[in-house]
């Protein structure tokens, strides 16, 4: 039986009595992102997603704002005639307030990303932990699996509105077919559902958010699409894949830096942290590689303080 609300969500904006929807027995969901700084109106509801993700940057928190129960079908995606179902296609819809769009990266009309809004593809700690949570609570109590496409493409633009590449706009390479979709089980973006044009949630570090949400969900089995908490059992959790060199170092920001963080103070090397982990590269970051580097005799001839992939793996075993 399907959980229906998200506990603590404010249900102020509940549009459930005016449009009543399909019932649906959720197993996939949809990530969007607003591209706005406050909470949308849905023309009255008519446009409105299952739930909003509106973060509240001085408090560092999310807050949520249910719109319709998770077994009735929002109203977020396009459905043409004659194609496949999406809106009633079993679907939890996600709308994340703020962007996804890189030319909003650092600033918005005088706002400033991080102080005045969220650039989800570079969301700080906090908010894709909140984000993170959501999911893992989705997979615990409505069986939605914490998997997904590993395509996600930067927020473009198609030919008739020309910008950032590559295009998520459109008929992109990230689009599902109608076969593809009906068959999807986990979590997608906006830019995958066929008969849709938009390309959000853009290039969200999905892998990270996965990696957080398993993690909550006690997942040790791979996360599949089989519902409850997930095996307890005392086999080892999962390697996360190693993201790649080009991820961290001076400049770099993004989730596998802040799960790099984490897992330093877990296993004990967090002593360079004053203010704990977070997606910006820096000093701290280097150093408590740098001696976790020292404390294993694989890695001594080169702790440098920074990650490569026998690092990444002896640190995450």
């Amino acid at each position: 039986m399907t959980v229906n609300y998200y506990p603590g969500a404010s249900r102020a904006f509940d549009y459930s009595k005016k449009y009543d929807g399909d019932p649906i027995d959720p197993n996939c969901g949809v990530l969007h992102t607003t591209e706005g700084t406050s909470l949308p109106s849905y023309g009255g509801g008519a446009s409105a997603p299952n739930i909003t993700i509106k973060p509240n940057i001085a408090k560092k928190t999310l807050e949520f704002h249910q719109h319709y129960p998770f077994n009735r079908s929002a109203r977020a995606l396009v459905n043409a005639a004659g194609g496949v179902e999406t809106n009633t296609n079993n679907v939890v819809q996600v709308e994340l307030v703020g962007t996804c769009d890189a030319r909003h990266k650092t600033t918005w009309n005088g706002a400033k990303a991080g102080v005045d809004y969220i650039y989800w593809p570079d969301a700080p700690a906090w908010a894709l932990d909140g984000l993170a949570a959501f999911l893992a609570w989705q997979y615990k109590n409505n069986g939605i699996s914490l998997t997904g496409p590993s395509m996600w493409l930067s927020y473009g633009k198609d030919s008739r509105r020309p910008g950032v590449t590559p295009a998520s706009y459109g008929n992109s390479p990230a689009r599902m077919s109608f076969a593809a979709w009906n068959s999807f089980k986990g979590w997608c973006g906006h830019q995958h559902v066929p008969e849709n044009h938009h390309g959000d949630p853009g290039d969200i570090d999905f892998a990270t958010l996965i990696a957080l949400a398993k993690e909550k969900a006690k997942i040790t089995n791979g996360g599949g699409s089989t519902g409850g908490g997930g095996n307890t059992g005392s086999k080892p959790k999962p390697t996360p894949p190693f993201p790649g060199r080009d991820k961290f170092g001076p400049g770099k920001s993004n989730g596998h830096i802040t799960l790099l963080g984490q897992q330093l103070v877990r296993k004990g090397f967090g002593d360079h942290y004053t203010n704990g982990p977070g997606p910006k590269w820096s000093d701290a970051d280097r150093k408590n590689v740098a001696d976790f580097q020292r404390s294993r005799k694989e890695l001594r001839g080169d702790a440098d303080g920074m990650p490569g992939p026998l690092t990444w793996k002896l640190l995450f075993s």
